[in-house]
């Protein structure tokens, strides 16, 4: 899944969503659909030990990465900033974009100098931020790996 820049509209994006909500996911997942694109692979897990499993063990079997994670900051075992610093401890190489009900500025800066690359609102998300944001997050990340 490692791409390199320009690679993006050229092969398949595999994103983990991290996300408890089913409403919410539901959504994040017609969002994909809407795009037009065949080539989004979209995995879900409710909890952070399930999304930080499911990235050792991916990248354990398949020597790659997911190409981006979708995090929620509300999950069952894990709230607020301590989810994005947890996560980038144990999975510190994909590129994270928050999507998240707590739409707090002080938040959504801690959360970017912990590692994300983005922080979305969920009530104000539109379908091209989303897309715009998945995509720069995996040029930006496939940027830093190259120097």
């Amino acid at each position: 899944m490692t791409h390199h820049p320009g690679s993006v509209d050229s092969a398949a994006i595999h994103i983990l969503l991290v996300e408890d909500n089913p409403d919410d996911a539901v959504l994040l997942r017609r969002t994909f659909l809407r795009a037009g694109r065949e080539s989004w692979k979209l995995a879900q897990v409710e909890r952070l030990d399930e999304a930080i499993s499911i990235c050792k063990e991916y990248q354990s079997q398949s020597g790659q990465n997911f190409d981006v994670i979708l995090l929620d900051l509300r999950l069952p075992d894990s709230t607020g900033l301590e989810t994005v610093v947890q996560f980038r401890q144990a999975v510190p190489d994909v590129p994270v974009v928050v999507i998240s009900t707590i739409d707090d500025e002080d938040l959504a800066l801690a959360s970017i100098r912990a590692g994300v690359q983005d922080y979305l609102s969920k009530d104000d998300i539109t379908i091209q931020q989303l897309l715009r944001s998945v995509k720069f997050a995996i040029e930006r990340n496939a940027g830093l790996s190259q120097t």
